[in-house]
């Protein structure tokens, strides 16, 4: 890492200078006036092409151009900047909260699209997460907030997030490249070069696409010992990105496409996002800082180097076909994953067992390996009228999912009897010398629906719709855990299976052609399970506290969401704006009840909750040159009553009012200017700024009324994010210099933590430091 700080404060001189540069010519351009301004982009929210202003939901949507002028590069960039959205992310597991629906267990309350295909995971295990797709060649990413149970079903209960990759073209060449060049302040640098290109290969009849990526993001976290603070690694924490895909497109008759592709995709992470903030032995002995965030100085102290992999392939098959007033599409695909990690566990069993967190023996270290795969088989057929002007509109059509997941996990400590040699009377031997936990666990979830959705107009710009999704979901898992704190080796078979219904209800009112009222009343859900066996010792020291003597809960059941929602979406000249209200009731909540004299876990169905807020998106071109575009949002999402971990506890799992953990208030604000200095030369300057509040109101996790919470910890404090970009544009040629977190805000994101409650050291995922660089882009 970097520790000259001059040299860091004269290049970012120099870049925020260079931003400016185009100012000068501002006063100087004039471009010729446009009687209409109008940033409509074409979605396929309802499964259906329509313009966005269109569409009666709250969608946000970021087509190619709006994910180049600001500086997309990752799904957290996207998340940032839409309202009502928050995505966790830890080195082990991703959680997304739309309008203030997330959970850690059980099934994915958000539904992740790679185009047609679901890829969401089910937390199974200790750890695992969404993959996402690398930000590069993207037609548009639609986010599409409240229960999308009907068309979208299980795993949408929240909202859904769709990537949308840009088809081959049998009639045009197209094409996209780009590289940059940035350098965070004390940190690596990064780098990326990209390129798609797609070309008829028989005029009107068959086209292909082909794109290759790759990305270096620079690591801005040094690993130190500890003890002096020597250096280990430098910039450890970086990340590469291998991205690929080809398509190909057939149309062998006017009527008919058939599009068969294959995505590819590989990143390695080197070490940990997660810095420490402090270290000391243990709570008894005076702190000491650690990272000096304000002055760039961002540290880890882990024994262990947290690596991991993670890649994908989809190949996929698209068939479209138009006959008799009726659209047909068929669609198939088979998503394979595989996610390997390695997590420091060396203060964490320590702790656990000790209470004393610092390593005491000389060479001492503990780690744990996961493996997470999942192989999911999908396959989906859509009939719907082709007269979207008729007064009577429909879809109809048929659902089919298997999805296998795995989950292992080692813990390598073969210091555990040296460090707490009390154990070793208690405990069973190691399991091959080293091992103090080794488990598999592999399920298996099938799912089969059919959906339609009729929408009816009674008189001239009103519409009625109806919607129903009726399915049959089956889960089956089978589990092995062995090891010291498990006792006795745990072996066990389970299966789940429900058939949900899943309504939907909606109005809409086109006031004039350009302002569109519409109110919707839908439900949403999440498959329910099987929790596998728990070690034994779990019997004595939780499970009979909390008032289950014959073991853990077997099952658990779905758990359902009503939204119900009222929007606008409007248009006049330069101004538009869509917004809406909503309030979402959830039930029979899927929780982790965390069993802590023994480190395992089971899930219920605990608790409601209830979700209030709003989202407004605007756009506002004021003169020909400059425009202004904002996204708000304000989610009030709380626990409607106080619910334990079972019926024998005394001490509450969350406290009636306790609020979800999201920040209450979302915002994001975008101004650019542009100037045309002659015939195909233009520039523009641009900046973006987005903040997250603070949730100053008690969560679960920090309330001291509730049993496993940490009182030490606090909420995400407030961000506030400015970039800025300025560019010049010739001949299709987009090049630009920027600069991100210009205010370096080093402030913790998503997550702040101990290991246990008996750690002393805390973890923070701090945002990027400020960074600046030069992009060179070519779309034609």
């Amino acid at each position: 890492m970097n520790k000259h700080a001059f040299l860091g404060w004269t290049k970012s001189s120099v870049a925020i200078a260079a931003l400016m540069l185009p100012a000068i010519a501002i006063a100087q351009t004039e471009q010729p006036a446009e009687e209409q301004f109008s940033g409509d982009i074409v979605v396929t929210a309802t499964r259906q092409s329509e313009s966005l202003s269109k569409v009666p939901l709250s969608v946000s949507a970021f087509n190619q151009e709006k994910l180049d002028s600001r500086g997309v590069r990752d799904f957290a960039d996207v998340i940032r900047q839409t309202p009502g959205v928050v995505l966790e992310a830890t080195n082990t597991t991703t959680n997304i909260s739309i309008r203030g629906i997330n959970s850690t267990a059980g099934a994915a309350t958000t539904g992740v699209y790679i185009d047609d295909t679901p890829i969401q995971i089910r937390s199974l295990g200790y750890s695992g997460g969404n993959i996402y797709p690398v930000i590069f060649d993207l037609e548009r990413v639609e986010v599409l907030r409240g229960p999308q149970g009907t068309l979208f079903g299980a795993g949408s209960e929240g909202g859904t997030i769709r990537f949308i990759s840009p088809q081959p073209s049998t009639s045009k060449s197209s094409g996209y490249a780009r590289t940059e060049f940035a350098l965070t302040e004390d940190g690596g640098p990064s780098y990326e070069a990209g390129l798609a290109i797609g070309v008829p290969l028989i005029q009107d009849k068959l086209g292909v696409r082909i794109s290759g990526y790759y990305r270096r993001d620079g690591g801005y976290i040094d690993r130190v010992r500890f003890e002096d603070k020597g250096v280990v690694a430098d910039d450890a924490n970086y990340q590469n990105s291998y991205v690929g895909k080809i398509a190909f497109v057939w149309e062998p008759t006017p009527d008919l496409k058939i599009t068969p592709s294959l995505a590819y995709q590989r990143v390695y992470t080197n070490d940990s996002p997660e810095s420490w903030d402090n270290v000391r032995a243990s709570q008894a002995v005076p702190d000491q800082q650690f990272s000096d965030y304000e002055s760039g100085r961002i540290l880890s102290g882990n024994r262990i180097q947290e690596s991991g992999r993670d890649r994908f392939y989809l190949p996929s098959l698209n068939v479209q076909y138009s006959f008799g007033g009726v659209d047909l599409t068929a669609i198939g695909s088979y998503f394979d994953r595989q996610q390997n990690f390695r997590s420091d566990y060396t203060l964490f069993d320590q702790s656990l067992f000790t209470g004393i967190t610092l390593p005491l023996l000389p060479g001492q270290s503990a780690f744990s390996d996961f493996e997470n795969t999942q192989k999911i088989t999908t396959g989906e057929i859509r009939l719907a009228s082709s007269d979207r002007d008729s007064a009577l509109t429909w879809q109809f059509g048929g659902f089919y999912q298997k999805a296998k997941q795995t989950s292992l996990q080692i813990v390598d400590d073969p210091f555990l009897f040296q460090y707490a040699p009390f154990l070793a009377g208690v405990f069973p031997p190691l399991v091959n010398g080293r091992l103090i936990y080794d488990q598999t666990t592999r399920s298996e979830d099938e799912q089969i629906a059919a959906f339609g959705q009729v929408n009816f107009k009674p008189v001239d710009r009103l519409t009625l719709t109806v919607g129903l999704r009726y399915g049959q979901t089956k889960f089956n898992i089978e589990s092995f855990a062995q090891g010291p704190v498990v006792g006795p080796a745990v072996t066990d078979v389970g299966r789940q299976k429900e058939k949900p219904l899943t309504p939907k209800f909606g109005v809409e009112f086109q006031a004039t052609p350009t302002t569109l009222v519409y109110a919707s009343a839908s439900k949403g859900f999440r498959p329910g399970g099987y929790n596998p066996q728990v070690g034994s010792p779990c019997q004595a020291s939780d499970l009979d506290a909390l008032g289950y003597p014959n073991g853990r809960p077997q099952t658990y059941k779905s758990d359902s969401v009503w939204s119900y929602e009222v929007g606008l979406k409007a248009r006049t000249g330069r101004f538009g704006a869509q917004g809406s209200v909503y309030q979402i009731d959830w039930k029979n909540i899927q929780q982790v009840v965390g069993l802590g004299g023994c480190g395992f876990q089971f899930t219920g169905n605990l608790g409601t909750a209830r979700s209030r807020g709003f989202d407004l998106q605007l756009d506002y071109r004021m003169t020909d040159d400059f425009t202004v575009q904002a996204e708000i949002g304000y989610t009030n999402a709380k626990f409607l009553d106080t619910f334990f971990g079972g019926p024998a506890a005394t001490v509450p799992l969350v406290t009636k009012g306790n609020h979800v953990t999201s920040p209450p208030w979302t915002v994001s604000v975008h101004g650019q200017y542009d100037l045309s200095l002659r015939e195909h030369h233009d520039a523009y300057i641009r900046a973006d700024f987005d903040y997250r509040s603070r949730q100053s109101s008690l969560t679960p996790g920090i309330d001291p009324r509730n049993g496993g919470s940490d009182p030490t910890l606090s909420n995400a404090p407030a961000l506030k994010a400015l970039s800025m970009r300025t560019g010049y544009k010739i001949n299709g040629i987009d090049m630009s210099l920027f600069v991100n977190n210009l205010l370096d805000q080093a402030v913790w994101q998503g997550r702040r933590a101990r290991d246990n409650n008996n750690a002393a050291v805390y973890k923070s995922y701090v945002v990027r430091p400020r960074t600046f660089g030069a992009t060179i882009a070519y779309r034609f």
